[in-house]
């Protein structure tokens, strides 16, 4: 029997990946690069294969969904930045994408230089990835 919490658990990572899926058709086309990117970051989070393909067949809109903890909202930048640069290139929707969700996230836009400058020439190295945490979470708390 499934609980509350392990349901909760499963809505949660099943939210987080549509939201990759709504950015990866931002630019019109989910392309074989980004879909066998969602599947392997959804895999990571630990959501079967089935229920990844599931969400990829699902055509209902869907509302963005907003982790609350910064951990979970960095996670969040950073799955997405990884899918906005899959094809090494990021389109205007993805960029604009991305800048409302530090507007909702209530982290300052100048981060998206930096966000464009660690993810251009592919995912920056857990390091880079870590002081880039460190620096904007010590700005959020300093605000």
């Amino acid at each position: 029997m499934t609980t509350f919490f392990e349901h909760q658990k499963s809505s949660f990572k099943r939210n987080y990946l549509k939201n990759l899926i709504v950015l990866a058709s931002a630019d019109g086309a989910l392309g074989e690069d980004e879909r066998a990117l969602i599947t392997r970051i959804g895999l990571r989070r630990g959501l079967k294969a089935w229920q990844i393909d599931e969400l990829f067949s699902d055509i209902r809109d869907h509302q963005t969904f907003l982790p609350e903890s910064m951990a979970n909202k960095m996670n969040m930048l950073y799955d997405l930045m990884e899918l906005v640069y899959v094809d090494r290139q990021a389109n205007a929707n993805e960029i604009r994408y991305i800048r409302n969700l530090l507007e909702v996230f209530q982290l300052k836009q100048e981060l998206m230089d930096e966000l464009i400058s660690l993810f251009k020439s592919g995912p920056p190295s857990k390091i880079d990835w870590m002081d880039f945490v460190d620096n904007t979470c010590r700005i959020t708390v300093e605000a």
